[in-house]
């Protein structure tokens, strides 16, 4: 799942799925380990597109056009047929309409609010959480062949350096809600925590003093397994000779 532009509380509540409310459960059992089900179920060998436009043109310049309604309401780049009957696009919308069979415009979602945030990309039925996200806890977080991330954000610095960088004023694209911090979106390109995290920023000989200290502190750490797991095997052994040797009749 691509989406472009941009642990639990134990606390109970009421959560709608799929049409089903389902009361009292403790959030942790909604989401356990990899989710609800196998990651079979879920992949269907499809990617999804989901470009959100901050400030964007509105819903009657693009797919409602309303040319019926009066000149304040209805589009004011007309409109134009597409190959669907019945159904016409904004009229900037050309070449999008001569392609309206291989595409589908949902007209039955609301968002059930008219807050101006990133519903429905992260928003209450999302729980918070990157729809991508989710997707990812679901079907794992990269894909087992190719080894790409399952979920990804473009932000446009990622296409073109010029622009402005990603806001948060309403909302985090890249939030998790309540699933692990590792299902956040990949953030290819300029600007990406990918690629900040990649970079050099202290000089080479500090990097190598580093090195040298966690390759002295690993040597540590094997050392106290290997004391911590012999004194371990002795009590083991203690154990067992106690068991065998009818130990426990002296107290009969």
């Amino acid at each position: 799942m691509l989406a472009i532009n941009d642990g639990f509380g134990s606390r109970r509540e009421f959560l709608r799925v799929g049409g089903l409310t389902l009361g009292g459960l403790a959030l942790p059992m909604l989401l356990p380990g990899r989710g609800w089900a196998s990651s079979e179920s879920v992949v269907a060998g499809k990617s999804v597109i989901f470009l959100f436009l901050h400030g964007g043109p509105s819903q009657i310049e693009t797919f409602d056009p309303k040319m019926n309604a009066p000149a304040e309401v209805r589009s004011a780049t007309g409109e134009v047929a597409t190959r669907t009957a019945g159904v016409t696009f904004g009229g900037s919308f050309q070449k999008l309409a001569q392609r309206s069979d291989k595409l589908t415009v949902v007209r039955s979602f609301v968002t059930g609010d008219g807050n101006h945030d990133i519903k429905p990309v992260v928003g209450r039925d999302t729980l918070g959480a990157n729809l991508g996200s989710i997707y990812a806890h679901m079907a794992g977080l990269n894909h087992p062949a190719t080894g790409m991330p399952t979920n990804a954000a473009l932000f446009p610095r990622a296409v073109d350096s010029t622009t402005q960088a990603p806001t948060s004023n309403f909302g985090n694209f890249s939030a998790t809600g309540p699933l692990s911090a590792a299902c956040a979106p990949f953030v290819p390109g300029s600007g990406g925590s990918a690629q900040e995290d990649m970079k050099l920023k202290l000089p080479l000989d500090r990097l190598e003093d580093r090195r040298r200290l966690l390759a002295g502190l690993d040597c540590a750490n094997r050392a106290l397994d290997a004391a911590a797991n012999a004194g371990l095997d002795e009590q083991r052994d203690k154990a067992f000779r106690i068991i065998q040797g009818g130990e426990s009749e002296a107290f009969d």
